[in-house]
């Protein structure tokens, strides 16, 4: 048991060392969207928690039985097979993660990308994925190891009963809640917390003085409690607090809301000038769409919509940096935490084409050699839910997205057009032969053309169906 908690432990500092180093803007640049951060957050997860829990079992389990564990042997067998795993998994991960990072990075000497396919970085870490499965499957097997050790443990045992006489001591009279309300703490947080908000409307010089006052008072308050704690011989002010659970309840809740207010509103604010301001035109109806298979099939987890403002990535990605109103109307935005692929923000702008996304989706090495990325033929079988367009569009006018009341009521005739006009531009170089084996809808009806919609539209102000949309129109009226 003593040997599960002191590895839990030990993750528990590794992950708690990798934690603030990855908040330094370098190495959060390196680390970001690689596999390092895998490793990371399941060294966390599997090597502090997974073995703490497991050591609390293996001691609790028995105790509940009136038993002795059954298998000392299996226990310490779980141990090593767990720690070794969770040891190569995270080691891949963060071998994998700073590969990733650094061919991402590298540069050749005339300033261009050193690995400008993203398949490259792919082929490099394919080991370390090999690595990973090998150490997460021995980490599993531990587990699977416990639980028939614990079964046989229980096995034919029944639960242990037990009573305890459990003495009630009488309470002191501690003060009143309103003594622990006016006190110096709470008067003190108060004070140093408005000096702190009037910052939001004082200049540079004042809010320097302002801050200063409030680390004054701080620390003031620290000093006259500590001193007052020494030379008294009753409980102190943060024992009185933590005797009612109310007023603690309501104490912490305050400091959340504080807290949260304080990051929500900024960020409320900058959301109404940017929809405002913003050249971005909402999704048409079959890119919304789109945008719900996207989501649907995960494909957030493998791709990032977030362009970082770093020459190497305005180099791999043309089109700049990322900004707020890309996603002004994005409920929920898709940036994204992982980049098993490349990231998807200027998709439009790499100009492959409908047909490339076809082939793509259907067969991803047929267009990227390499690509570890599953198959999405069943996008051609299933149908989109026309029948749903309207009430999609609905829900993102009430969100906010300028919608009006025609493009909501129109919505469904506007996806099918879009729909057949992707359609006509696959025909002449895909299902020449007619629907392929077990498809038994047209292709303006899938799935798949919707996301070819979406992905065509990322990176783009207006959606290029749109534009056409309203050429023609001009040019009728001519």
């Amino acid at each position: 048991v003593l040997k599960f908690f002191a590895a839990g432990v030990t993750f528990y500092g590794m992950s708690t060392f990798q934690g603030p180093l990855l908040s330094i803007r370098s190495v959060n640049a390196l680390g970001h969207y690689t596999d390092w951060i895998i490793g990371h957050v399941h060294g966390g997860t599997l090597g502090w928690n997974g073995l703490m829990a497991a050591g609390m079992f293996y001691w609790l389990v028995p105790r509940l039985y009136g038993t002795k564990l059954y298998s000392r042997a299996a226990a310490n067998l779980h141990f090593y097979v767990g720690t070794i795993g969770i040891l190569i998994y995270m080691v891949a991960m963060w071998a994998s993660g700073i590969t990733q990072g650094l061919m991402w990075q590298a540069e050749t000497e005339g300033g261009g990308l050193l690995y400008p396919n993203f398949i490259e970085t792919v082929d490099a870490i394919r080991p370390m994925y090999w690595a990973r499965l090998v150490g997460g499957t021995a980490y599993f097997l531990g587990f699977c190891l416990q639980a028939w050790n614990l079964l046989m443990t229980i096995k034919g045992n029944e639960p242990v009963e037990t009573s305890i006489e459990v003495v009630v001591e009488d309470t002191e009279d501690e003060g009143s809640w309103k003594a622990v309300v006016l006190s110096k703490p709470v008067i003190g947080t108060v004070i140093a917390g408005v000096l702190v908000a009037g910052m939001a409307i004082a200049n540079s010089v004042v809010s320097t003085v302002l801050v200063v006052a409030a680390l004054a008072v701080a620390i003031g308050t620290a000093l006259a409690v500590q001193a007052a704690n020494a030379g008294s011989d009753g409980p102190n002010w943060h024992r009185l607090l933590e005797g009612r659970a109310l007023l603690f309840t309501v104490f912490t809740t305050v400091a959340i809301l504080i807290g949260g207010i304080a990051e929500l509103i900024p960020t409320i604010v900058l959301g109404a000038h940017e929809r405002t301001t913003s050249a971005m035109e909402p999704y048409t109806a079959l890119e919304l769409h789109g945008r719900d298979v996207y989501i649907q099939e995960g494909c957030y987890t493998c791709h990032s919509q977030m362009i970082r403002p770093f020459t190497w990535e305005n180099a791999r990605y043309p089109g700049g940096v990322s900004n707020a109103a890309d996603s002004v109307w994005d409920h929920p935005f898709q940036w994204g935490s992982k980049r098993t692929g490349p990231d998807l923000a200027r998709e439009s702008a790499m100009n492959r084409g409908p047909v490339w996304h076809y082939n793509h989706m259907l067969d991803p090495r047929s267009t990227s050699e390499g690509s570890i990325m599953p198959f999405y033929t069943h996008l051609r079988e299933d149908p989109v839910d026309f029948d749903m367009t309207q009430s999609k569009l609905g829900v993102m006018q009430m969100l906010g997205v300028p919608y009006d009341n025609a493009a909501v009521l129109g919505g469904e005739a506007d996806a099918h057009a879009q729909a057949r006009s992707i359609a006509a531009a696959l025909a002449s170089d895909v299902e020449l032969d007619g629907l392929p084996d077990g498809v038994d809808i047209p292709l303006e009806d899938s799935q798949l053309v919707a996301l070819i919609a979406y992905l065509e539209r990322l990176g783009r102000n207006e959606s290029a169906w749109v534009q056409a949309s309203s050429e023609s129109t001009e040019d009728s009226d001519d």
